[in-house]
């Protein structure tokens, strides 16, 4: 876990015989500090910690004050996650032996896990000034422990000047361009990638991520510039392929997309997106029978993937598909019966069908669902005074208010009830500096549901008065 190189089996293949001839109890032997360490290393290259811990015990037994293994016990003790018997043992340690740097990169470690960042990062320059030789790999080391753990800052601070010394290490140039990315600085990000690249332009990730970059620039003929050399390294890359197609769509070429969506299902990677996504291409591109074809291939490759029953419900009834559409619209809630808005689509199947009162309780669901919903109050109080028109709309408006009464959807809906039906400025004024209170962007919509206000509201001193101070939205 915390060696940075591969301990060469050939060169101490005699004495891991021994230790295992050891461990069979036939025999007995004796190994300095160095054999253990060697083999130690070699365990745990291996991920093979209990014949780690094994030897390291064999290891202290026979050279108890021998510091080196104590680090590594404290390796030990945070690999199964006890990190403050660890720290407690590296701290002691430290009274004695200032001079190892591997026990100030691990002590580091301990801490920034137990987010003692300050002491973590006190450590992990301790360790680079022990560090003579090493000093290469250990600042890798820590440049990955801190990327780890959420640190980009830091792992900037140590990488800025790391890389001017090791300016030809392709993976410090990696983590400190992964750190940039990170930290939202796209222009350093790829300025390191393309250093990165110079090094070695055969490095698929380093081409892959720089195409990310251009993505967060929305630069997609340079992300497609990139992900075509990614796949000339490696044409099988799933994430280049499906990012070259997403970069198409963006591009306005959803067509040209379908061909790297199918290509990277011919490789064997999940259909589930591919085919949403290719269902999608199709709908836009006014291609209605196809992009029915995978829209019903999404749904039935995993109905628990909500967001293609949302699109497919969408392209049914778009399309005048009602029978369908009744039918999946039927087997999208026996798998999502939480979700509001297939209950609102389901709702508008039936409401195309003529079905009123059956669409009054989804509708009801979906207004409960989010009642700061506009659309959905509005919705709903349509089709209730079509299935009910004894009821008093007021009585209903009252209700909702009781109900929720912080609403801007029902405070909305109240200021067009007593501007169009009550002719009550008063009251509405009340209900409409409410709402806009709560939420002034859902005014444009509400404007939209009834034009005629607009003008009314205009012609009212005391309305456009409640509009005008409303910050900081702009009408």
């Amino acid at each position: 876990m915390h060696e940075s190189w591969q301990t060469n089996y050939n060169d101490i293949k005699e004495e891991i015989e021994r230790f295992e001839l050891m461990e069979s109890g036939e025999k007995t032997f004796y190994f300095d500090v160095h054999t253990i360490e060697n083999i130690f290393d070699f365990y745990t290259d291996k991920f093979q910690l209990d014949k780690a811990e094994r030897v390291l015990k064999i290891g202290i037994h026979q050279h108890p004050g021998a510091t080196s293994l104590q680090v590594k016990q404290a390796i030990i003790l945070m690999e199964k996650g006890d990190d403050p018997t660890a720290i407690r043992l590296m701290e002691r340690l430290i009274s004695v032996e200032q001079s190892n740097p591997e026990m100030f990169l691990n002590l580091g470690l301990a801490y920034l896990r137990n987010n003692r960042i300050s002491e973590s990062i006190r450590c992990f320059k301790l360790s680079l000034e022990q560090a003579f030789d090493e000093r290469e790999d250990i600042l890798l080391d820590i440049a990955i422990y801190l990327n780890q753990q959420d640190q980009y800052k830091h792992t900037i601070s140590f990488l800025n000047p790391g890389c001017k010394t090791f300016p030809q290490n392709e993976s410090l140039l990696f983590e400190l361009a992964y750190a940039y990315d990170k930290e939202g600085d796209v222009i350093k990000g790829r300025e390191t990638y393309e250093q990165l690249l110079a090094i070695n332009p055969f490095s698929e990730n380093a081409w892959y991520n720089l195409g990310i970059l251009f993505i967060k620039n929305e630069d997609y003929e340079n992300a497609i510039a990139c992900y075509n050399y990614t796949l000339a390294l490696n044409p099988e890359h799933a994430e280049a392929l499906f990012n070259k197609a997403n970069s198409l769509v963006s591009m306005g070429k959803p067509l040209a997309a379908i061909d790297y969506y199918i290509e990277y299902i011919s490789y064997g990677y999940d259909h589930l997106l591919p085919y949403h996504y290719i269902a999608d291409c199709y709908d836009q591109e006014g291609h209605p029978d196809l992009a029915l074809r995978f829209y019903r291939l999404t749904v039935k490759t995993d109905p628990i993937y909500m967001p293609a029953w949302l699109n497919y419900l969408a392209h049914l009834i778009n399309n005048a598909l009602i029978d369908e559409a009744i039918k999946a619209s039927q087997e999208a809630l026996i798998h999502h019966p939480e979700i509001g808005e297939i209950w609102y689509l389901r709702a508008r199947v039936l409401l195309l069908e003529g079905d009123f009162e059956g669409a009054l309780p989804a509708l009801q669901f979906c207004f409960e669902d989010d009642p700061d919903s506009l659309r959905n109050i509005f919705e709903l109080y349509q089709v209730q005074k079509t299935v009910s028109p004894r009821k008093k709309p007021e009585r209903m408006i009252k209700n909702w208010l009781k109900a929720y009464p912080d609403s801007p959807a029902a405070h909305y809906l109240a200021t067009s009830f007593y501007l169009l039906e009550d002719r009550d400025i008063n009251k509405a004024a009340f209900h409409l500096e409410i709402a806009l209170s709560e939420n002034a962007a859902e005014y444009d919509f509400f404007i939209d549901l009834f034009p005629r206000i607009e003008k009314m509201i205009s012609r009212s001193k005391k309305l456009a008065t409640i509009l005008n101070n409303i910050p900081p939205y702009e009408f």
